[in-house]
Order: C-alpha cells, then structure tokens, then sequence
C-alpha cells in the first residue's frame, strides 16, 4: 500500500516540499492567543515530517490484520453520487458542552449523508464514492489550510492515514439544517503516529452544497471559531500547495465522474 509519494521530479523545488509543508504547519499557528490550534498543530507536524522524510519503501509496510480491505484501501465500491442505503450516523450528544441549549435537529437523509462521509473523512477513510459527491472545484478551509479544487482538498484528506493511527468522532451535534449549509459540532480524537499522542479536538464543522447535495465548501472552525486571520494566509495556501507533491491518490479517487479532468 502506497500512503504517501516521493516528491515529483516535475520541479527541482519538489525535494522541498516536505520542509515547506512542515513550516506551514508549525507557523501558521504561532500565536499564543490560538492556543487550541497549537496542539494540534504540533502533534500532527512531526508526524508529517517524518513520514515525508522516511523513505517510500520504509512506509510500504503491511497493514495489521483485522482492519478492512476497503480501509486499506481506501476504496469503498466505484464512485457513485446517489446517497448510500447505509448513511447511519452515531446517536447526537444533546448536552454537547456549549451547545446544550441548542435544540436537537433531526437530520434529513440528505443531511444524514453529508454528515456520514464528512465523519469518515476525519476519521481517516477517504474514498471515491466520498469524493463523487464533491464538487470539482469545491474548497476546503481549516486554520492551517485553504485547498482550492479537488488536488489540493484530496491531498489532505488523503494524508490523514499517514499522519494519524487513531480518528474517531466521541461526540457530536447538528446545530443547523439549510438547504444550502449544515453544520454541527463535534469532539474528535487523535492519536499521533509515531508519537503516540492522543489529542482532543472540539471544532464546528460547516458544509455549504448545492442542489444536488454535492459539497461546495467545507470548514473546520478549531474552538468553534472562524477562521479570518490575514498572518497565517500565505502559510495556509503553502500548504495546499505542497502537499499534493507529498500525497499519493488513488486513481479510482481522481477517476470520479465530478473529478474526470484531473
């Protein structure tokens, strides 16, 4: 199984990619007063660096019994847009701490789809069929990075296995339901690769879509808060920039009627 590529030779600056995505990481959440985007931050930095740095052939090690051919994988059947019969979602955390006023919203099976692929991408199980409902040109924000387009937005989910052991949503709660957004609140937990480090992480998390249920926008807000810092800007598009020279994705991924173009 291949996790992560050797940079491209397409550009002498390739061999820097893995520095520069570090740096990224590491500066873009410097300041003292963000110190919930900090852990994780540097947490997930040295897990980055070093499986960037190790060489491929050290990675390709073999997958621990018990864990399923489709998460090995990360294929889950052949992309498919249509929702899927098996969207369950976890029982809602009504008293979600900070939340516990808002009332609990029941999801539509269309929400209940979103929710369902958006739960498996932090979970670090990205799949075609997750991607096929996505729009091509869709955006994807966090505090320490703005992916424009499929290249980019892929290549961080698709870097998660590498970086983490362990994602697993502990809690959760679905604060709003329009046709055009969802959001809710979630605690997700971490366990860093060769750390060892096990983080916690309360965020919202706000999808925008289309008509069509297809993803446009998706944002993690790290503390519930939004992201509109100007310093950390050039660092979070570094970021998206880099990390599709340092991240392999699947052709089945790219191959998804929405992504034929790539």
């Amino acid at each position: 199984m291949r996790l992560w590529s050797t940079p491209s030779p397409r550009s002498p600056l390739a061999v820097f990619a893995p520095l520069l995505s570090l740096l990224a990481l590491s500066l873009t959440a410097a300041p003292a007063r963000a110190a919930l985007s900090l852990r994780p931050t540097l947490a997930l930095a040295p897990a980055l660096f070093s499986s960037a740095l190790i060489p491929r052939a050290v990675l390709a090690t073999p997958v621990q019994p018990g864990i399923p051919a489709s998460q090995r994988h990360f294929r889950i059947g052949h992309p498919a847009v249509a929702m899927s019969a098996s969207a369950s979602l976890p029982a809602q955390t009504a008293d979600f701490e900070g939340f516990a006023a808002t009332p609990l919203i029941e999801p539509t099976p269309e929400t209940a789809q979103i929710i369902r692929d958006s739960m498996d991408l932090f979970g670090a199980r990205p799949s075609a069929a997750i991607f096929a409902r996505w729009s091509a040109d869709a955006i994807f924000a966090d505090p320490i990075c703005h992916a424009v387009g499929a290249k980019q937005y892929m290549a961080q989910w698709y870097g998660m296995p590498a970086a983490f052991s362990l994602s697993e949503t502990k809690a959760w709660k679905l604060t709003r339901q329009d046709a055009a957004v969802v959001e809710y609140v979630q605690l997700q937990r971490y366990k860093v690769k060769a750390l060892g480090t096990v983080k916690d992480m309360k965020s919202t998390v706000v999808i925008e879509r289309d008509g069509n249920n297809r993803v446009t926008r998706f944002e993690d807000r790290w503390g519930h808060k939004q992201m509109n810092g100007k310093l950390g800007w050039p660092l979070r598009r570094l970021n998206a920039f880099t990390m599709p020279w340092l991240i392999s994705v699947p052709n089945d991924a790219k191959n998804a009627p929405v992504h034929s173009n790539l």
